[in-house]
């Protein structure tokens, strides 16, 4: 007996907010898998918003940026550029560059995201960031449904999402309260980290997380970050290659 797919407002007394209790156990799944790289996310977001602060730029333009551009990167980029006076299109070009990984994740999870209602896309693609599209493809195979799935994919990429929110705003309001010595810079690469050595299961895999490593070393004094680009084409390619 098939059991029917969950709805996406179902009536009836179990629903809070419109929503029944399958959606809402799918959306903490989610939050759940996510949850060890939310303190990453307040964190780099505290840390931008300080960036905001002690830059002199209008508190209120400075947190747009996460709302608006929401990519932590890029936004340090941006500000930094501006600060030290650097040509508005050297600004814009470096932030296009740094978020073009956004192009190959967004092809990555097309699978994932085929069977949603086109809003759903459109909302999820808003709030896609690298975090969001690895738990996305790391757990699709246990959600095939994809009224299920399309839940779970937004419990995870809106409370990451809010986490990076909730630690812009706190860094503008406190300024510069994590010392510099901490080098936050590390949070993204361990956050990586953290996702990739639990998924690399096949040789291919491993070959290309590998591959994408030393890509990503050996030209690190690419400038605008284009090794991170190298790293994620070669990475694809030799991962492509050995399947």
């Amino acid at each position: 007996m098939n059991t029917p797919s969950p709805r996406d407002s179902p009536r009836g007394s179990s629903s809070r907010l419109g929503i029944g209790k399958t959606q809402w156990s799918d959306f903490t799944a989610g939050a759940r898998a996510i949850a060890p790289l939310d303190p990453g996310s307040f964190v780099f977001g505290l840390a931008f918003g300080a960036l905001v602060q002690v830059s002199g730029f209008n508190s209120w333009v400075g947190m747009s940026g996460s709302f608006l551009v929401m990519a932590g990167a890029s936004q340090i980029a941006i500000v930094e550029g501006l600060r030290i006076g650097a040509p508005l299109v050297v600004v814009v070009l470096t932030a296009l560059v740094l978020n073009s990984r956004l192009a190959l994740y967004s092809a990555a999870v097309a699978p994932a995201y085929s069977g949603f209602p086109r809003r759903w896309k459109l909302g999820l693609a808003y709030l896609m960031t690298d975090q969001a599209a690895a738990v996305t493809l790391q757990y699709q195979d246990r959600y095939p449904d994809p009224a299920r799935r399309r839940w779970f994919v937004l419990g995870a990429s809106l409370t990451f999402t809010l986490a990076w929110y909730l630690g812009t705003v706190a860094g503008v309001v406190l300024g510069p309260v994590i010392p510099e010595a901490w080098q936050i810079g590390f949070i993204v690469p361990l956050m990586f980290v953290a996702l990739m050595v639990p998924a690399l299961r096949h040789r291919a895999e491993v070959v290309a997380a590998v591959t994408a490593i030393v890509v990503a070393v050996a030209f690190k004094d690419l400038p605008l970050g284009l090794n991170v680009i190298a790293a994620a084409l070669a990475g694809i390619g030799v991962g492509r290659l050995i399947k």
